[in-house]
């Protein structure tokens, strides 16, 4: 214990504040107006964003198809290039396979042409005959690739 001694506890003087037991509302933040006030100008700003965004895609879907359109004939005529490479490989491929074959020509079965109307036109190749001396991993797969394209 204290040198005082015991004290009792007792209630401030003038007595201690009242109990509130009436409903306390609160206070409301923002009226209905600045709610409203507030959504048109964030449609109004997230609509604005959107519409310039359309018109970035649009202009560089533009950009893109102009890009293709030039570069198409120089793709085209790189893919014929590397396909009559492919070609000529093909035939000295077969020239050096046959050479101890007689009678036998290039491009021929035994002498027997394997086209008979063809004229002056291109014949392409299958593309199990075009990748024939190919890896056979790499041709199953360009087989598969020419095949969906």
């Amino acid at each position: 214990m204290s040198a005082e001694g015991f004290r009792q506890e007792m209630p401030p003087k003038g007595g201690f504040a009242g109990i509130t037991w009436e409903r306390v509302p609160l206070k409301k933040p923002w009226s209905g107006v600045k709610i409203f006030a507030a959504w048109a100008v964030i449609t109004a700003a997230s609509y604005r964003i959107y519409v310039e965004s359309i018109k970035l895609r649009k202009r560089l879907r533009r950009e893109n198809e102009e890009l293709t359109v030039a570069l198409e004939p120089l793709l085209m005529a790189e893919r014929d290039r590397m396909f009559l490479k492919q070609l000529n490989k093909n035939r000295e491929e077969e020239k050096d396979l046959m050479k101890n074959v007689p009678d036998w020509e290039v491009g021929t079965w035994y002498g027997e042409p394997i086209f008979k109307t063809v004229g002056d036109r291109m014949v392409s190749p299958h593309s199990l005959e075009y990748y024939a001396h190919a890896n056979p991993r790499e041709r199953a797969y360009m087989h598969t690739y020419d095949f969906w394209m």
